[in-house]
């Protein structure tokens, strides 16, 4: 956990923007007056507050990262970040051969795309984005560990077979198969083989560690299925395998919720 991860920089913005007089509106949930961000926070995280009343703020947050622009999605993470924290150090011990700063980028690309789809109307407004994300990255996480056993399988047994199968020599060999592009064999080796943080990563290849992530997932795919000669089709009957069983998990929690308002979160999301 040594390198500066995607929360850790979520947090620093949001700082920033508790030193400027960036306004929530009260009367959203009952107030006359209208809230500094700090404020707010503490609502949230304070006892006394009812969940309606937490669910009223959220929803303001949420129309606001909806319609006013990517100033509230770092809202939105820096009021969940108690939260989301500890979904990242429930994975990191959950997924030991997995960097932290990965599992960090999972769970904020999980949680913001948690943002878009949440339905406010409904109650339990935080807690159902906990657990979206939760569901996310452990699909992610599962689906990136058969991957990357395929693609260490593959590397090995061609290192096996010819002396130039040493998993850089084998990466150079996808490039000029046009499997994956240079610049995502220069992302798999810098990652995978030398180990070094994704945010670091990130920030010589100018994107978002999020960016990052997804580029690196996806070329990840594309080797591990070339090598084992996994077709297109039967990797989409995959995900749209694990997209069915994430579906029915979703149905029996969209049910269970309609039953009572108060819904327990992965682990402990005090938020």
């Amino acid at each position: 956990m040594t390198g500066i991860t995607v929360l850790a920089e979520a947090s620093r913005e949001f700082d920033s923007l508790v030193a400027l007089p960036v306004l929530v509106g009260g009367r959203a949930f009952g107030e006359d007056r209208d809230y500094l961000l700090d404020e707010v926070k503490g609502l949230l995280l304070a006892r006394a507050t009812s969940p309606a009343t937490r669910d009223l703020i959220w929803c303001e947050i949420v129309e606001g990262t909806r319609s006013r622009g990517d100033i509230w999605k770092t809202v939105a993470l820096g009021m969940a970040l108690p939260g989301l924290a500890n979904l990242a150090k429930q994975f990191a011990r959950d997924y030991a051969d997995t960097s932290y700063e990965d599992l960090c980028a999972e769970v904020v690309t999980a949680f913001l795309e948690a943002l878009r789809a949440v339905d406010v109307d409904r109650p339990a407004i935080l807690t159902r984005m906990y657990w979206s994300t939760y569901r996310a990255v452990r699909r992610s996480a599962y689906a990136e560990v058969l991957a990357a056993k395929a693609v260490a399988a593959a590397t090995m047994n061609a290192h096996v077979e010819s002396e130039a199968g040493h998993p850089d020599f084998v990466l150079v060999r996808l490039v000029s198969e046009n499997v994956i592009t240079e610049v995502e064999a220069g992302l798999i080796s810098a990652v995978r083989l030398d180990r070094r943080p994704l945010g670091d990563v990130a920030e010589l290849l100018g994107i978002s560690p999020n960016a990052a992530l997804l580029r690196l997932r996806k070329a990840e795919m594309r080797v591990a299925a070339h090598l084992t000669g996994t077709t297109a089709s039967s990797r989409r009957a995959f995900k749209q395998g694990r997209k069915s069983e994430a579906g029915s998990t979703s149905d029996s929690s969209e049910s269970s919720s309609r039953t009572s308002c108060v819904e327990e979160p992965p682990g402990d999301l005090a938020a």
